[in-house]
Protein backbone atom coordinates (compact mmCIF):
# COMPACT_ATOMS: atom_id res chain seq x y z
CA UNK A 1 0.00 0.00 0.00
CA UNK A 2 2.23 2.71 0.99
CA UNK A 3 5.72 2.74 3.24
CA UNK A 4 4.25 5.21 5.18
CA UNK A 5 2.31 1.54 7.11
CA UNK A 6 5.51 0.42 8.41
CA UNK A 7 5.99 1.25 11.68
CA UNK A 8 2.52 2.64 12.80
CA UNK A 9 1.49 1.96 16.06
CA UNK A 10 -2.26 0.69 15.91
CA UNK A 11 -4.94 -0.20 18.72
CA UNK A 12 -8.03 -1.76 17.07
CA UNK A 13 -10.56 -2.84 19.68
CA UNK A 14 -12.63 -5.80 18.79
CA UNK A 15 -9.27 -7.20 17.43
CA UNK A 16 -9.74 -10.61 17.89
CA UNK A 17 -12.04 -12.00 15.31
CA UNK A 18 -14.13 -10.62 12.35
CA UNK A 19 -13.45 -7.24 10.67
CA UNK A 20 -10.79 -6.63 13.72
CA UNK A 21 -8.67 -9.26 13.14
CA UNK A 22 -8.66 -9.06 9.11
CA UNK A 23 -7.79 -5.31 9.76
CA UNK A 24 -5.11 -6.64 12.16
CA UNK A 25 -3.45 -9.20 9.59
CA UNK A 26 -3.58 -6.18 7.33
CA UNK A 27 -1.90 -3.83 8.71
CA UNK A 28 0.67 -6.40 9.81
CA UNK A 29 1.06 -7.43 6.46
CA UNK A 30 2.34 -3.67 5.67
CA UNK A 31 4.47 -3.79 8.77
CA UNK A 32 2.56 -1.53 11.26
CA UNK A 33 2.66 -2.84 15.08
CA UNK A 34 -0.75 -3.66 16.63
CA UNK A 35 -2.80 -3.86 19.67
CA UNK A 36 -5.50 -5.85 19.27
CA UNK A 37 -8.29 -5.79 21.99
CA UNK A 38 -11.32 -7.87 22.83
CA UNK A 39 -13.23 -7.89 26.69
CA UNK A 40 -13.88 -11.86 26.04
CA UNK A 41 -13.25 -14.63 23.34
CA UNK A 42 -9.92 -15.13 25.25
CA UNK A 43 -8.72 -17.38 22.92
CA UNK A 44 -9.51 -15.82 20.02
CA UNK A 45 -7.38 -12.96 20.96
CA UNK A 46 -4.29 -15.33 21.37
CA UNK A 47 -5.31 -16.84 18.14
CA UNK A 48 -5.42 -13.64 16.32
CA UNK A 49 -2.07 -12.29 18.22
CA UNK A 50 -0.23 -15.50 17.18
CA UNK A 51 -1.41 -15.23 13.42
CA UNK A 52 0.23 -11.21 13.16
CA UNK A 53 3.30 -12.74 14.72
CA UNK A 54 3.72 -15.71 11.99
CA UNK A 55 3.51 -12.82 9.21
CA UNK A 56 5.15 -9.69 11.37
CA UNK A 57 7.51 -11.27 14.20
CA UNK A 58 7.32 -11.76 17.85
CA UNK A 59 7.59 -7.65 18.73
CA UNK A 60 4.50 -6.69 16.45
CA UNK A 61 1.92 -7.22 18.65
CA UNK A 62 0.10 -6.51 21.62
CA UNK A 63 -3.07 -8.50 23.05
CA UNK A 64 -5.22 -6.94 25.79
CA UNK A 65 -8.02 -8.34 27.30
CA UNK A 66 -10.29 -4.89 28.04
CA UNK A 67 -14.12 -3.77 27.95
CA UNK A 68 -14.20 -0.45 25.70
CA UNK A 69 -17.03 0.27 27.88
CA UNK A 70 -15.03 0.83 30.86
CA UNK A 71 -13.56 3.96 30.80
CA UNK A 72 -10.24 2.91 32.96
CA UNK A 73 -9.96 -0.22 30.39
CA UNK A 74 -9.49 2.33 27.38
CA UNK A 75 -6.93 4.27 29.45
CA UNK A 76 -5.37 1.06 30.10
CA UNK A 77 -5.08 0.08 26.44
CA UNK A 78 -3.01 3.10 25.66
CA UNK A 79 -0.66 3.05 28.79
CA UNK A 80 -0.01 -0.61 27.86
CA UNK A 81 0.52 0.14 23.76
CA UNK A 82 2.93 3.25 24.77
CA UNK A 83 4.67 1.11 27.39
CA UNK A 84 4.89 -1.90 24.46
CA UNK A 85 5.36 0.34 21.50
CA UNK A 86 6.94 3.83 22.41
CA UNK A 87 4.48 5.66 21.09
CA UNK A 88 0.23 5.38 19.23
CA UNK A 89 -0.67 6.82 15.69
CA UNK A 90 -3.28 5.42 15.09
CA UNK A 91 -6.99 3.98 16.83
CA UNK A 92 -9.45 1.77 15.18
CA UNK A 93 -13.05 1.83 17.19
CA UNK A 94 -14.44 -1.83 15.60
CA UNK A 95 -15.66 -3.49 18.57
CA UNK A 96 -19.14 -3.35 19.24
CA UNK A 97 -22.37 -5.75 20.10
CA UNK A 98 -24.40 -6.33 17.50
CA UNK A 99 -28.35 -7.50 16.72
CA UNK A 100 -27.45 -11.08 18.00
CA UNK A 101 -27.89 -9.79 21.71
CA UNK A 102 -31.58 -8.56 20.85
CA UNK A 103 -32.32 -11.90 19.10
CA UNK A 104 -30.16 -14.76 18.39
CA UNK A 105 -32.09 -14.94 14.90
CA UNK A 106 -32.56 -11.39 14.21
CA UNK A 107 -32.25 -11.67 10.39
CA UNK A 108 -35.98 -13.34 10.64
CA UNK A 109 -37.58 -12.40 14.14
CA UNK A 110 -37.53 -8.58 14.69
CA UNK A 111 -38.27 -7.46 17.74
CA UNK A 112 -40.24 -4.38 18.05
CA UNK A 113 -38.53 -1.74 20.19
CA UNK A 114 -40.84 -2.21 23.28
CA UNK A 115 -40.05 -5.39 23.39
CA UNK A 116 -36.07 -4.88 24.05
CA UNK A 117 -35.30 -4.38 27.53
CA UNK A 118 -33.23 -1.77 29.15
CA UNK A 119 -30.19 -4.25 29.87
CA UNK A 120 -30.08 -5.09 26.21
CA UNK A 121 -30.20 -1.10 25.09
CA UNK A 122 -27.75 -0.28 27.66
CA UNK A 123 -25.64 -2.71 27.11
CA UNK A 124 -24.75 -2.04 23.06
CA UNK A 125 -25.26 1.55 23.97
CA UNK A 126 -22.20 1.17 26.26
CA UNK A 127 -20.08 -0.77 23.79
CA UNK A 128 -21.03 1.27 20.40
CA UNK A 129 -21.27 4.34 21.99
CA UNK A 130 -19.46 5.10 25.46
CA UNK A 131 -16.76 2.71 23.70
CA UNK A 132 -15.60 5.04 21.25
CA UNK A 133 -16.00 8.10 23.09
CA UNK A 134 -13.62 6.57 26.12
CA UNK A 135 -11.34 5.31 23.70
CA UNK A 136 -11.18 7.99 21.50
CA UNK A 137 -10.70 10.48 24.57
CA UNK A 138 -7.84 8.30 25.95
CA UNK A 139 -5.78 7.87 22.62
CA UNK A 140 -5.81 11.92 21.69
CA UNK A 141 -3.30 12.95 23.95
CA UNK A 142 -1.02 10.63 22.55
CA UNK A 143 -2.10 11.62 19.06
CA UNK A 144 -1.79 14.86 19.57
CA UNK A 145 2.03 14.81 20.81
CA UNK A 146 2.76 13.42 18.27
CA UNK A 147 1.37 15.97 15.61
CA UNK A 148 -0.17 12.90 13.50
CA UNK A 149 -2.78 10.40 13.63
CA UNK A 150 -5.78 8.28 13.17
CA UNK A 151 -9.12 7.51 14.12
CA UNK A 152 -11.26 5.15 12.52
CA UNK A 153 -14.59 4.25 13.54
CA UNK A 154 -16.38 1.59 12.17
CA UNK A 155 -19.72 1.95 11.05
CA UNK A 156 -22.37 0.53 9.04
CA UNK A 157 -24.90 1.17 6.00
CA UNK A 158 -27.19 3.82 6.22
CA UNK A 159 -29.91 1.60 5.44
CA UNK A 160 -29.02 -0.65 8.04
CA UNK A 161 -29.17 2.40 10.68
CA UNK A 162 -33.27 2.99 9.42
CA UNK A 163 -34.28 -0.73 9.34
CA UNK A 164 -37.34 -1.95 11.13
CA UNK A 165 -36.78 -4.42 13.92
CA UNK A 166 -33.01 -2.54 14.55
CA UNK A 167 -33.37 -0.62 17.30
CA UNK A 168 -30.72 -0.57 19.33
CA UNK A 169 -28.34 -1.40 16.73
CA UNK A 170 -29.20 1.07 14.13
CA UNK A 171 -29.26 3.77 16.01
CA UNK A 172 -25.97 3.22 18.00
CA UNK A 173 -23.97 3.69 14.44
CA UNK A 174 -26.12 6.92 13.32
CA UNK A 175 -24.59 8.08 16.98
CA UNK A 176 -21.59 6.95 15.98
CA UNK A 177 -21.24 9.37 12.63
CA UNK A 178 -22.12 11.66 14.47
CA UNK A 179 -19.61 11.24 16.92
CA UNK A 180 -16.84 10.81 14.03
CA UNK A 181 -18.29 14.27 12.40
CA UNK A 182 -17.77 16.42 15.84
CA UNK A 183 -14.45 14.40 16.49
CA UNK A 184 -13.44 15.55 13.17
CA UNK A 185 -14.53 19.01 13.58
CA UNK A 186 -12.70 18.86 17.19
CA UNK A 187 -9.33 17.39 16.26
CA UNK A 188 -9.08 20.45 12.90
CA UNK A 189 -5.63 21.55 12.75
CA UNK A 190 -4.17 18.75 15.23
CA UNK A 191 -3.04 16.77 12.14
CA UNK A 192 -5.06 13.98 13.80
CA UNK A 193 -8.09 12.73 11.42
CA UNK A 194 -11.80 11.20 12.20
CA UNK A 195 -13.38 9.09 9.84
CA UNK A 196 -15.95 6.20 9.46
CA UNK A 197 -14.98 3.33 7.56
CA UNK A 198 -17.78 0.64 6.35
CA UNK A 199 -18.17 -3.01 4.78
CA UNK A 200 -21.00 -1.82 2.87
CA UNK A 201 -22.89 -4.67 3.53
CA UNK A 202 -23.64 -7.63 6.02
CA UNK A 203 -20.22 -9.16 6.48
CA UNK A 204 -19.30 -12.40 6.90
CA UNK A 205 -18.92 -12.72 10.90
CA UNK A 206 -20.01 -13.96 14.36
CA UNK A 207 -22.70 -11.05 14.40
CA UNK A 208 -24.75 -12.94 11.83
CA UNK A 209 -26.50 -16.24 12.68
CA UNK A 210 -25.55 -19.60 11.61
CA UNK A 211 -22.24 -21.05 11.08
CA UNK A 212 -19.34 -19.27 9.42
CA UNK A 213 -18.63 -22.17 7.01
CA UNK A 214 -22.35 -22.14 6.16
CA UNK A 215 -21.65 -20.66 2.09
CA UNK A 216 -25.88 -20.17 2.62
CA UNK A 217 -25.71 -18.22 5.06
CA UNK A 218 -27.00 -14.20 4.17
CA UNK A 219 -27.80 -11.16 5.82
CA UNK A 220 -31.05 -8.64 5.82
CA UNK A 221 -29.83 -8.02 1.90
CA UNK A 222 -28.60 -11.04 0.70
CA UNK A 223 -24.68 -12.42 0.12
CA UNK A 224 -22.53 -11.93 3.27
CA UNK A 225 -18.83 -10.18 2.76
CA UNK A 226 -15.92 -11.53 3.54
CA UNK A 227 -14.16 -9.42 6.55
CA UNK A 228 -11.03 -8.83 4.39
CA UNK A 229 -12.78 -6.26 2.42
CA UNK A 230 -11.83 -3.96 5.17
CA UNK A 231 -8.13 -4.61 4.39
CA UNK A 232 -7.41 -2.05 1.79
CA UNK A 233 -9.68 1.10 2.93
CA UNK A 234 -7.91 0.36 6.60
CA UNK A 235 -4.23 0.47 5.06
CA UNK A 236 -4.70 3.55 3.30
CA UNK A 237 -5.87 5.39 6.12
CA UNK A 238 -3.66 4.40 8.39
CA UNK A 239 -1.12 5.56 5.53
CA UNK A 240 0.37 9.12 5.11
CA UNK A 241 -2.08 9.09 1.45
CA UNK A 242 -4.87 9.66 3.59
CA UNK A 243 -3.54 13.09 5.15
CA UNK A 244 -5.96 15.65 5.11
CA UNK A 245 -8.80 13.84 4.47
CA UNK A 246 -11.11 13.97 7.53
CA UNK A 247 -14.89 13.56 8.63
CA UNK A 248 -15.61 11.53 5.84
CA UNK A 249 -16.72 7.77 5.42
CA UNK A 250 -15.66 4.89 3.54
CA UNK A 251 -17.76 2.31 1.91
CA UNK A 252 -15.24 -0.63 1.90
CA UNK A 253 -17.49 -2.54 -1.14
CA UNK A 254 -16.71 0.41 -3.72
CA UNK A 255 -12.66 0.06 -3.57
CA UNK A 256 -11.71 -1.25 -6.31
CA UNK A 257 -8.34 -2.72 -5.30
CA UNK A 258 -7.25 -2.50 -9.61
CA UNK A 259 -6.68 1.46 -9.49
CA UNK A 260 -3.89 3.31 -7.32
CA UNK A 261 -4.96 3.88 -3.90
CA UNK A 262 -6.35 7.68 -3.74
CA UNK A 263 -8.25 6.71 -7.24
CA UNK A 264 -9.87 3.85 -5.29
CA UNK A 265 -10.37 6.02 -2.24
CA UNK A 266 -12.53 9.03 -4.03
CA UNK A 267 -14.78 6.22 -5.28
CA UNK A 268 -15.47 4.86 -2.14
CA UNK A 269 -15.59 8.41 -0.06
CA UNK A 270 -18.08 10.10 1.30
CA UNK A 271 -18.79 13.40 3.01
CA UNK A 272 -20.25 12.43 6.92
CA UNK A 273 -22.46 14.75 6.73
CA UNK A 274 -24.21 14.79 3.28
CA UNK A 275 -23.92 11.22 2.47
CA UNK A 276 -27.36 9.77 1.52
CA UNK A 277 -26.15 6.19 -0.59
CA UNK A 278 -24.73 4.22 1.54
Amino acid sequence: MHPSIRGKVVIITGGGRGLGRAMALGLIQQGARVTITASREGAELAQTAEDCRRIGGPDCVLAVQADVGVEADCERVMAETHRRFGHIQALVNNAGRGMSYVDSDFTRARPAFWDITGGTWRMMMNTNINGVFFMAKAAVPYLKKGGWGRIVNVSTSLITMQRKGYLPYGTSKWALEGQTVIMAQDLEGSGVTVNALLPGGATNTKMIPGNLNDKTRTGADGNLFEPEIMVLPIQYLVSDLSDGKTGERYVAKLWDGALPPEEAASKARFPCKRSRTY
